[in-house]
């Protein structure tokens, strides 16, 4: 997201506050923190043109595959909702069935809310490439980094876990053999409903291209999916980094230090510009998931009593051992990334208020008193973080997590 051509503006605003060289390796540092959303947002159109990527040509490719996706979700979507509708499905039915749909139209309504915050967050892309862009020291690098491997390391197993079930979930079909219908006539599967007005899916080439049409299109849903987790991942986890390297500059107020130089007066003012810079930042990523937060608790709140019903029914039919697998996987999956959410949540919420702490426990005192009084003003402000949270109606904390397992689990128990 950070071209050569803005070098001199940004040197202008790292001069402002008192930096005037940079990190030379900063994006190198940045490609590695994003580099997973990156690769899984930037096919499907979610992740944001660079200001030297605003040639028209880039553009309308960059159009053009949001386009796509938003086609290959719809694909998913629609053949589900017209089937119900064509078949007077009962809610039994609806009900042993509905997981996979309700699973890609929150899908949709995240991605839609990603492309709807697209300004929002360029803004917060360019500051992480910022913030690495003025990390001079070998010492705050080494911090943003171990930060930045925690973040890359939720984005590798959300991959890992929703592919490896998508996998099994589109591979069933071909291994599964094929249905005979009343009329004696061969039923080929697919993945997903298939009713198309037009053609007839069961004939080739059709078929063919409707399984590979709905395989591109859960390859779409698990790249939003995981993206959506490894951008939220990536960007708490880079906020996490500066509340550290902010804490290191804090305790070098008194006396000064490497990271915080100068007068009283420019220590002060460094350390409160770098607060207020750091809850910019803070509030921005807020704003941006607080929606896509409330879909994703909507989401795994239905889909694991969803599945939990799935195995229990299944279990006492006698079905199928690969489908009850592929439901446990499913299951498994959807339980890390609530977790995932609630606990990146829970560390962001405790980051933001260990600046404070660290503000009232330096040596304050041997300060002159007019001087110390300033430093009011972080202590109060970390003693309300701003968190992740559902809507601004639920705080994504581990202490949420732990609700929701228990009311699902006791719920679950009162079913059985």
């Amino acid at each position: 997201m950070v071209d050569r051509k803005q070098g001199n503006a940004l040197n202008t605003s790292l001069a402002k506050y008192g930096v005037t060289r940079e990190n030379k390796s900063h994006i190198a540092n940045f490609r590695y923190a994003v580099q997973i959303s990156v690769y899984l947002l930037k096919p499907i159109g979610a992740w944001p043109l660079a200001n030297d990527e605003r040639s028209r040509l880039k553009i309308a490719l960059h159009r053009a595959t949001m386009a796509t996706a938003t086609f290959l979700l719809l694909f998913s979507i629609l053949p589900w909702i017209v089937r119900i509708v064509k078949d007077k499905w009962d809610v039994f039915l609806i009900i042993r069935t509905i997981c996979p749909l309700f699973f890609t139209v929150t899908i949709f309504t995240r991605y839609v809310l990603l492309l709807w915050h697209q300004d929002r967050l360029r803004v917060c892309v360019e500051r992480v490439a910022d913030d690495w862009r003025r990390a001079i020291l070998a010492e705050d690098r080494d911090i943003m980094l171990a930060n930045a491997r925690i973040g890359r390391t939720f984005g590798v197993i959300s991959v890992v876990f929703m592919f490896s079930c998508g996998t099994l979930f589109y591979t069933i079909p071909i291994v599964t053999p094929n249905l005979i219908n009343e009329n004696n006539v061969t039923v080929r599967l697919h993945p997903s409903p298939c009713e198309l007005l037009v053609f007839d899916s069961q004939a080739s080439p059709v078929y063919e291209i409707v399984y590979f049409l709905q395989v591109l299109s859960g390859c779409t849903a698990y790249s939003a999916f995981c993206g959506i987790c490894s951008l939220m991942a990536n960007f708490v986890t880079h906020v996490c980094g500066q509340c550290d390297v902010l804490t290191l500059i804090l305790e070098e107020t008194v006396d000064g230090g490497k990271r915080n130089g100068g007068s009283v007066e420019d220590r002060i003012a460094t350390v409160i510009t770098r607060h207020l810079r750091l809850l910019r930042l803070v509030s921005n990523v807020s704003g941006l998931f607080t929606e896509i937060c409330l879909v994703e608790f909507v989401n795994a709140s239905c889909n694991i009593c969803l599945i939990g019903y799935y195995i229990i029914t299944d279990m006492n039919n006698n079905g199928s051992y690969v489908q009850i697998f592929m439901y446990l996987f499913a299951l498994a999956s959807i339980v890390f990334n609530v977790y995932m959410f609630c606990y990146i949540g829970d560390l962001l919420k405790e980051r933001c208020q260990q600046v404070g702490t660290a503000c009232y426990t330096i040596e304050w005192y041997r300060m002159p008193p007019r001087k110390a009084i300033e430093l009011l003003m972080p202590i109060a402000m970390s003693r309300y973080p701003t968190t992740l949270t559902a809507g601004k109606m639920i705080t994504m904390t581990l202490i949420t997590f732990s609700d929701v397992s228990n009311a699902i689990s006791r719920s679950k128990r009162e079913a059985s």
